[in-house]
């Protein structure tokens, strides 16, 4: 989740935080160290593009058989005990920041009045799962079931997933969930073993400390019906949550995908290359049927090649895995040929099918005296004391970060006609045929049916974060977001020059759907301010302005103030090929013996959750099926 909120910046300096996380954490991982000329010489088994969250999984489970020689190829750099993104509270500082984000802004969105919306990804070692929110969560169990419906074998459903969701994660034990809401004989009900792992290299935990707003905003969602869901990672997602974060609660500190890394890098098997950008995949063949036999990258302006013996695996993201695709003559010939790029594999869902979670929110002012993560900027002694106590013993405020997200089918908060309109709008929105969408739309009027699949998200952050924001005051803020959005955009080349970005247009409320599911949400929160126990903490609504009150103002607001979950999804989508599928069930992209996808771009239809575990868990499932022979 990055939703770009004001960065509660605080004394923490750099020299702290060294002298703290060396004392934490005396074992450290050697950076790589291998030059792009060795490298390149190296005789791999398997060539990674892409050291992010997938990439990273899938490589290190790889290297577990130390009879494969493994090499990943990742564009950023490694950053062990960098403030920006290890420090709970310095969340969303690193995004924008080019040392560490590759800074893609989408093209203007007519749904969002004319603005371009910021696409941050990482580019270091880790890739985004050092840039987002830390939000440790799962979709609900018929959500993975649907992708069944596209990829026909190896268990692509919860069940499926579920070995590898739990072989990710180490879930801190010894603690309990406090959320209101949730009786006594099931504050520990989310530790059991059948669902959860203890073994895996990610780190996740609850906060040991709660700003002032939580409580009253789940109890208030309580007060009007909506559940505190105790145990969403057993498939029902639906409630309100106190959702797990990526931290290591041992340090204080960020849990991602370097730790896969750290887990593999002193095997000789398992080989990483930073600071080197691929540009291309090496192909060969014709008649259908092609081969990837190396990687064509760029170091300083020098271009190099690495092969592989057996297979080329692209984890390069959503954005830049349909890039290097169409950079290599894969995608719409139509586009290709356009460039003056030769086509070797005619797929035209390359860069299709783009789905992402898109927000908007409202904020109040608190009374004096309830406390919000505000209190790092408005009161130096409380900074100084919260600084002193993360630099101690990695606790506090400092390590602390906002938890409470809700999921909602319209059923758990809009009545029956309420819900027969929502249904009656999806009805009418477009659908291509000749694509993913006529199934996609099936099954999405199937969950509205059902009222078990979320529709919209609710997310609670404990400052202030949308402007304007007054000096020594404090707020929160909550966001309403769609889970299941029916935009549907591109990310497609205009150039071949490899190191120029792709064209991004997600297509954020293109359709009335979209819209009306939001509006929904933010006229929920907007109730939340007259019911008891919230509104006792309430000093005044500070977004949207009092005087926008109907329907009209409120979309153009949503449309103005929207912002991006960084979720982007389905570019390289897991189907049929007659459907505009890129990749089969075993992940091979279409009419190639050896070149796979492992991302975030495979997923046919986007869950409805924060992405990170699904991503490491299709990293995690790919090893698997690699590992198999398959």
């Amino acid at each position: 989740m990055m939703l770009h909120p004001t960065v509660l910046t605080s004394s923490v300096t750099l020299f702290a935080f060294l002298q703290f996380a060396a004392a934490q954490n005396p074992k450290t991982c050697s950076p790589p160290s291998i030059s792009p000329a060795a490298f390149a010489a190296t005789k791999f088994d398997y060539v990674v593009i892409g050291g992010g969250t997938a990439g990273l999984a899938l490589a290190s489970r790889l290297a577990d058989d130390h009879s494969i020689k493994v090499g990943v190829i990742e564009a950023g750099l490694y950053h062990p005990r960098e403030p920006l993104i290890d420090i709970p509270a310095n969340v969303g500082a690193a995004a924008g920041n080019p040392n560490f984000d590759w800074e893609f802004v989408s093209v203007p969105q007519p749904g969002l009045n004319g603005k371009q919306m910021p696409v941050p990804r990482g580019k270091m070692l880790g890739g985004s799962s050092g840039l987002h929110f830390l939000a440790w969560n799962r979709a609900s169990s018929p959500e993975y079931d649907a992708w069944s419906s596209f990829a026909k074998a190896f268990d692509w459903t919860f069940k499926g997933f579920l070995p590898f969701f739990k072989r990710t994660t180490t879930t801190q034990r010894n603690q309990t969930n406090t959320f209101p809401g949730i009786a006594a004989n099931e504050t520990t009900a989310d530790f059991d073993p059948r669902y959860v792992g203890f073994e895996g290299p990610i780190q996740s935990s609850y906060n040991d400390i709660y700003t002032d707003p939580v409580f009253p905003f789940v109890e208030t969602l309580n007060n009007l019906g909506i559940p505190t869901n105790p145990n969403a990672d057993n498939g029902t997602a639906a409630g309100v949550l106190n959702s797990r974060s990526s931290l290591d609660r041992t340090r204080g500190v960020r849990s991602y995908a370097t730790q896969y890394y750290c887990r593999s890098e002193s095997q000789k098997n398992f080989i990483v290359l930073t600071g080197a950008q691929a540009t291309k995949i090496l192909l060969h063949g014709r008649g259908g049927s092609y081969t990837a036999t190396g990687v064509q990258f760029v170091v300083n302006s020098t271009q190099l090649t690495v092969t592989a013996s057996k297979e080329i695996i692209l984890s390069a993201g959503s954005i830049q895995t349909p890039q290097l695709l169409e950079l290599s003559g894969i995608g719409n010939s139509t586009l290709l040929k356009s460039l003056n790029l030769t086509t070797l594999i005619d797929l035209p869902g390359v860069g299709e099918n783009l789905q992402d979670h898109v927000f908007s929110g409202v904020e109040y002012e608190v009374k004096p005296g309830v406390l919000t993560f505000d209190a790092l900027h408005n009161n130096a002694t409380y900074d100084a004391e919260q600084t002193a106590l993360y630099n101690a013993n990695g606790t506090g405020l400092l390590a602390a970060f906002d938890s409470t997200l809700t999921w909602l089918p319209f059923q758990f908060y809009l009545n029956s006609t309420e819900v027969q309109t929502m249904a009656a709008i999806f009805d009418k929105v477009p659908v291509r045929n000749g694509t993913l969408q006529p199934l996609q739309h099936a099954i999405h009027r199937q969950w509205i049916n059902q009222a078990v699949v979320p529709e919209v998200q609710l997310i609670l952050h404990n400052g202030g974060q949308i402007a304007p924001i007054m000096p020594n005051s404090s707020y929160f803020s909550a966001y309403c977001g769609t889970l299941h959005p029916w935009a549907r955009g591109t990310v497609h080349i205009n150039t071949t020059d490899p190191l120029a970005h792709p064209v991004i247009d997600e297509r954020y409320f293109d359709n009335d759907f979209d819209v009306q599911a939001v509006l929904s949400g933010v006229k929920l929160l907007l109730k939340l301010q007259h019911i008891s126990p919230l509104s006792d903490i309430i000093a005044r609504r500070n977004a949207p302005a009092e005087n926008i009150q109907s329907d009209e103002d409120l979309i153009n607001y949503i449309r103005s103030n929207a912002l991006s979950s960084s979720h982007p999804a389905g570019t390289a989508a897991m189907a049929p090929l007659e459907d505009g599928g890129v990749v089969g069930a075993d992940l091979k992209v279409y009419h190639t013996t050896n070149l796979r996808v492992v991302d975030a771009s495979v997923m046919p239809i986007i869950v409805g959750a924060n992405l990170q575990q699904t991503v490491y868990a299709i990293g995690e499932k790919a090893a698997d099926i690699i590992l198999r022979g398959h």
